[in-house]
Formats: structure tokens, C-alpha cells, sequence
């Protein structure tokens, strides 16, 4: 069996995931990458063993339902590329719902992104014609409480402290809420548990990614346009 070609070089990219395809899986999105690579006829890396896989490495999976306005990926290539040469072929085959905002070349011996993320900001909104809800006193209440204990998603016998995890609400208009929540190794919390746990899970919403913070970086809210 012959070794696939060493990576030469790792490239991020920043890009937008939103409307429809928001609903699409994980999993689905990163057979999507690799097909949209492929067609732009990007050189792929891939890893060793009886079922090669090309080296594509998101920061943070976005839920099922959640837009990203500013999410990230690593694809390792086999060659020296020039990462601007390569953003209108990547976007020419990019279907409705996703925007590549830029790529840029990064060291080929940083650590993984997922091991250095440290927070997400998130926003929140309600469409118009309901009645505005109460956000302020919801934040208030929910930033003074001492504790927040949430059943365990892998494990409903068990609960955990959801308020350690929030680390800012801001109310940034009367239907608009923004939210940075803690993300990575040493724990997260979901957008939408946050959204329950102000008892608003029940008005209808929508909530976008907005911004990921790896380590050394600031997460700012209120960064859509």
C-alpha cells in the first residue's frame, strides 16, 4: 500500500454557515467540504491506514439548527498553495448557505483547535410580531443566581452547574440577546439550554454563532453586522 503524500502546508478557513443550511449535520458538512475541495480541485492531505481521510479539522461542531457567521476549519494540503489563489475556486462551488469569508496558511505545528478553544459567542433573536420578551429581568435574575443545575445531556440521572459556564449576557435590543458561553477541553455549554434556562425556549427564535475564541483571543458580543 503507498503512503499518501506528506501535509506541506495547513490552511484556515473562515466561513458562514446559514439558512437552510443550517439544519445539516456535522457529519454531512464535512462530506460536503471534501467534495467542495475536490471539485475546486484543491491538494488534499490525507491520513494513513486502510480508509484514507482527508485532513479537514473544524474548531467547534455547530449544532443542528444553528447558523455560524464565523466558524472555522483547518485542510491540510500536499503542496505549497497560495491561499488567496484558491477562495473564488473554493467559492464558485459553494451551494446557497455558505460563504468562505477568507484562507489564510497557519504553522503546520499548531495545536488542534478544539484543544485551545475557550469560548463562543452566540446571539439570539425573536422574530417580529410577538411581544418583545422580558430579556432584562431574565438576565438579571439568571446572572445573580448562585448555581444553575441542568440535567447531564449524555446522562439525565445526573445534573450540572450551567451558571459557571455562562460567562456574559447582554441584552443588545429588545428582541436581540447575546450570549458568551464557555467552549472546549475543560467544558461548554449549549446556546439553547442557556435560551431554556431563561424560560424563552418556548417564543420562537433563532440562534447564529457568531464568533469562536481560541486561547489568546477576545470573543466579542454584538460583532454581527
Amino acid at each position: 500500500m503507498t503512503s499518501p503524500p506528506p501535509p506541506a502546508q495547513r490552511l484556515r478557513l473562515w466561513y458562514a454557515k446559514i439558512g437552510d443550511a443550517r439544519f445539516i449535520g456535522h457529519l454531512d458538512e464535512a462530506r460536503f467540504w471534501e467534495r467542495v475541495f475536490r471539485r475546486a480541485g484543491l491538494p488534499l492531505a490525507y491520513s494513513h491506514g486502510f480508509n484514507p481521510q482527508p485532513k479537514i479539522q473544524f474548531a467547534s461542531a455547530l449544532p443542528v439548527g444553528v447558523e455560524g457567521l464565523n466558524e472555522r476549519m483547518d485542510v491540510w494540503v500536499t503542496e505549497s498553495v497560495d491561499p488567496a489563489a484558491w477562495v473564488e475556486p473554493i467559492r464558485r462551488n459553494l451551494p446557497a448557505g455558505f460563504r468562505l469569508h477568507a484562507v489564510q496558511t497557519v504553522p503546520l505545528d499548531l495545536p488542534p483547535m478544539q484543544s485551545v478553544l475557550r469560548a463562543a459567542v452566540y446571539e439570539v433573536h425573536w422574530p417580529e410580531g410577538i411581544p418583545s420578551p422580558p430579556l432584562a429581568a431574565h438576565v438579571q435574575a439568571l446572572m445573580g443566581a448562585p448555581s444553575l443545575p441542568r440535567p447531564h445531556p449524555k446522562d439525565p440521572t445526573r445534573t450540572y452547574d450551567l451558571r459557571p459556564l455562562i460567562l456574559d449576557l447582554t441584552v443588545l435590543a429588545p428582541d436581540r440577546l447575546g450570549m458568551t458561553l464557555a467552549a472546549g477541553p475543560e467544558g461548554s455549554a449549549r446556546a439553547s439550554e442557556v435560551v431554556a434556562t431563561l424560560g424563552l425556549d418556548h417564543l420562537p427564535h433563532r440562534l447564529a454563532r457568531v464568533a469562536l475564541q481560541l486561547e489568546g483571543e477576545q470573543a466579542t458580543i454584538g460583532v454581527t453586522n
